[in-house]
Order: structure tokens, then C-alpha cells, then sequence
């Protein structure tokens, strides 16, 4: 045989050495496809529940260590961490709705609830509807009750929630203008508990800064 023929690799050799330098590569592309979506599980549900936690911290509105009462309940704790999952959604998405709903809703809520909060107290202290309340609050409190209910919804448009909540607060204009004191205190606890679970629950005695416009 002349000198370029065996410098020529046979056919089959070729073959053989092109199988053993592919496979590394091939093991290895395998393995960093399969890696991240390992790595993608723990980080995900180190979020879920951190987010589930902030829920629930902004859902009770009270001070945990106050009284047995006030402590949040196994119930409220199990549907925070319920509204983490989106039917019909990958879990990031569902993550992604829920902090933009959420900081709408505290983005409201801060801005309102000081003032509700005040109202709903003078009406409990004087035990009825007065001319002062009337003349001077009224307009504004329905107002205010009207966004924070326009606000919580579970959709981006209005929803079945936020639309029977802006009907309770006008509910109690009307209730207010008749002078039913009783059917106003019971409308806006009917509107209180329709808040769907997320941010924007709260309580009449919520002691959080940004409730008391701290």
C-alpha cells in the first residue's frame, strides 16, 4: 500500500470514532436538559410558600400574639395557601397573577381603608345614623367602599365578586339615607366577609400601620 492509502482510515474505524466522541456530548446534553427542572421545583416552592405566608399576614389584619381570637385559623391558613394555584395555569403564571392582583389590591387599600375603618367606628360609637354622618361622611364613605370593592375581584375585568360588593355599598347608602342604623352595621359586615380571600380581607379592628394610615 502506498503512503496516502494508509494514512486513509477505514471506513468502519471512522464510523467507530465518530459513535465514541459523540456520546460524551450527547450524555452531557442530556443531563443539563434534565438539571434545571430539578433545581426549578425547590425554588418554586420556597416562593409558593413565602407568598403564601405574606397572604396570610395581609388576610387576618390583626396582631397574631394579641388573644387566641385573633390568631389566624387552620382554615385561613389552608385557603392562603389555596389561592397559590390557578386552575389551568403553570404555577409561575399563577404566581405572576396573584403578586399583580395582590399589590392592585394594596395599592387601594391603603389608600381607603384608614378612612373606612375611622367611619365604621364613629358610626359604632354613636349607635346610630346622625345628621353629621350624613351631611359629611356618607358620600365619601360609599365612595371609598365602592373602589375597595371595585378592586377585589378575581379577574382583570369586573367579576361576579366585585360587582356584588359595589351593590352592598350602595346597599348601604340607601340603608344610611333611610336612617337603619341596624341594616347599615349588618350590610357592611355582609361586605367585609364577601372580600374574596387574598389582600384585601380585613377586620374591623385591624391594628396593620397601613389600615390605621400610619
Amino acid at each position: 500500500l502506498g503512503a496516502a492509502e494508509r494514512r486513509a482510515p477505514r471506513p468502519a474505524a471512522a464510523k467507530q470514532r465518530a459513535h465514541i466522541d459523540l456520546a460524551p456530548p450527547r450524555r452531557r446534553a442530556m443531563v443539563a436538559a434534565e438539571r434545571p427542572a430539578g433545581l426549578r421545583r425547590p425554588l418554586l416552592l420556597a416562593a409558593a410558600l413565602a407568598v403564601a405566608g405574606a397572604v396570610l399576614v395581609l388576610r387576618t389584619g390583626v396582631n397574631a400574639f394579641a388573644s387566641p381570637a385573633s390568631a389566624p385559623s387552620r382554615r385561613d391558613a389552608a385557603l392562603s395557601l389555596g389561592m397559590l394555584s390557578v386552575v389551568g395555569l403553570p404555577a409561575q403564571q399563577a404566581l405572576a397573577g396573584d403578586r399583580d392582583r395582590d399589590s392592585m389590591i394594596l395599592g387601594v387599600r391603603r389608600k381607603k381603608m384608614p378612612f373606612i375603618l375611622s367611619t365604621y367606628k364613629l358610626l359604632k360609637a354613636a349607635g346610630q345614623i346622625t345628621d353629621d354622618f350624613l351631611e359629611l361622611d356618607l358620600k365619601k364613605f360609599v365612595s371609598a367602599l365602592n373602589q375597595y370593592g371595585s378592586i377585589n375581584r378575581m379577574d382583570e375585568a369586573p367579576d361576579k365578586y366585585s360587582k356584588k360588593l359595589m351593590k352592598e355599598a350602595d346597599k348601604v347608602k340607601e340603608l344610611a339615607k333611610a336612617r337603619d342604623y341596624a341594616g347599615v352595621m349588618a350590610m357592611l359586615e355582609t361586605f367585609r366577609t364577601d372580600i374574596p380571600i387574598g389582600a384585601g380581607v380585613f377586620t374591623w379592628d385591624s391594628t396593620l400601620p397601613s389600615d390605621l394610615g400610619e
